[in-house]
């Protein structure tokens, strides 16, 4: 869209906002739900009766929540936040946070107002992570956070002295796009991705969407001289497609049809890219195969290729952090974020404590803001109480493989052939199938038998790494 546009663009987007804010909200439908929740009568089939409870009870839950908002602040919101991405990159460039700092204020307050509007038991910042996960608390997160992190932090010197003995240049030379395809198509539809359903395409930045039933579209970006950037993008977002493919297309439309919350999406991901991904058993199968595509592999040995794959270093951009320290950029940015909320930190001051926060978690200075807190793109959104799901899902991910490892006999020795169809069935039997019936916590207590922890990632981290 041509730069001068964006104003009118905003304009358009705020009044689309409030146009389907107001027919969401509108009193008619909630007489619709109320006339549903007078009319549940259990029918013969015990789980049909469940289905249709679960159904109603979270369009309930949906059309309480929306009609707590005035369509005045909704609009105020995707006016501010459309506005405010264009000033946040041009800012990145530039590395000019003084640029997008009185767009960060408004959307702060448009984002505190939201919570006023909910509600909230303990702190505003309950009330936005209830968007993207519900049920969880930051209460309750923050524990479990900081065992992570205390956990962690001791771990790393060990992890980048085992990682760090082969050059990470051994691995760039000359992968043609075409092939990287090949090889991206190939897993991908090994890992169970229906490509009948969906499809991948190019883009800027990796995402996976949804676009209605059987049509599932995946994107990633390709680095001639790295093919593993593009392909542990696409495992990650094909996690996600197998996700929404595995969900009932009868119920499509309906909570049923839908992904419980993003820690949970982002489980699926995270257990195919890192779990499945880099795994040793993996790249046994995978290495010889990769490497008839690009036969310049031949002088790189396996363990020295699995090394690199696996490196551990401190990077100051969450998005190209490794899996061991990633989780320190999350939980710099869940501090962060309820300081902001709740006022404790001022905008003004937001570059002097995340570069003093980011120093204390992984040793090095920040240079600069856009390497610093300008790098992602979430604040300029309104977006603030979505980065907690990120680790949720990394953890998720580690308690729901070890306990597929468990409850699936023959899944180990399956991973080790490249058959990875037994675990596409556990996941879609205790997590897929079940849309929104169950919240994440739920789900999680139902499919592993605890509650969300930090122990199984650590487990993993060490048994990878023969710790």
């Amino acid at each position: 869209m041509p730069e001068k546009a964006g104003a009118y663009r905003a304009e358009q987007l705020g009044q689309f906002a409030g146009l389907t804010h107001r027919l969401g909200t509108a009193a008619e439908v909630g007489d619709w739900i109320a006339s549903c929740e007078d009319r549940l009568p259990a029918c013969a089939d015990e789980e049909e009766t469940a289905l249709r409870a679960a159904n109603v009870r979270e369009w309930r839950r949906d059309y309480d929540r929306a009609t707590k908002l005035p369509a005045r602040l909704v609009e105020d919101l995707a006016r501010t936040t459309s506005l405010a991405r264009e000033v946040w990159a041009q800012a990145r460039r530039e590395s000019n946070f003084t640029a997008f700092a009185p767009w960060l204020e408004k959307i702060i307050s448009l984002v505190r107002e939201q919570a006023d509007c909910w509600g909230y038991t303990t702190c505003a910042y309950d009330a936005l992570l209830e968007g993207y996960e519900p049920g969880a608390r930051a209460a309750e997160l923050a524990p479990v956070f900081a065992d992570l992190q205390g956990q962690l932090t001791p771990l790393l010197p060990r992890l980048q002295k085992i990682t760090g003995a082969v050059d990470p240049a051994r691995l760039e030379g000359n992968y043609p796009v075409s092939g990287q395809q090949a090889v991206n198509r190939r897993v991908a539809g090994a890992m169970g991705f229906d490509f009948d359903a969906g499809r991948i395409d190019t883009t800027v930045h990796p995402f996976c969407t949804e676009m209605g039933p059987k049509d599932c579209r995946l994107t990633t970006r390709y680095n001639e001289k790295d093919f593993t950037s593009s392909l542990f993008g696409v495992m990650h977002e094909a996690g996600h497609g197998l996700y929404t493919q595995g969900l009932t297309v009868e119920h499509f439309g309906t909570p049923m049809g839908n992904y419980v919350s993003l820690g949970i999406h982002e489980s699926q991901s995270r257990l195919w890219e890192n779990q499945v991904g880099r795994s040793p058993a993996f790249w046994q199968q995978w290495y010889p195969r990769v490497r008839e595509q690009f036969p310049g592999l031949d002088a790189l040995p396996l363990e020295e290729f699995w090394l690199i794959v696996n490196r551990v270093k401190p990077t100051h951009i969450r998005v190209e952090a490794d899996e061991a320290t990633y989780n320190l950029h999350i939980i710099l940015r869940f501090e962060i974020e309820q300081r902001l909320v709740s006022g404790e930190l001022a905008v003004a001051d937001l570059p002097a404590a995340w570069n003093k926060r980011f120093e204390e978690l992984f040793q090095i200075p920040v240079p600069d803001d856009a390497r610093g807190c300008l790098q992602d793109v979430h604040w300029s959104t309104g977006a603030i109480g979505y980065f907690p799901t990120y680790t949720l899902g990394t953890l998720n991910a580690a308690q729901l493989f070890q306990a597929a490892l468990k409850q699936a006999p023959g899944l180990e020795a399956d991973l080790r052939e490249s058959k990875y169809a037994r675990l596409l069935e556990w996941l879609r039997e205790k997590i897929h199938q079940h849309g929104r019936r169950y919240s994440p916590s739920e789900l999680i207590q139902r499919a592993t038998g605890e509650p969300t922890r930090a122990s199984y990632f650590m487990d993993y981290l060490k048994t990878k790494y023969g710790i």
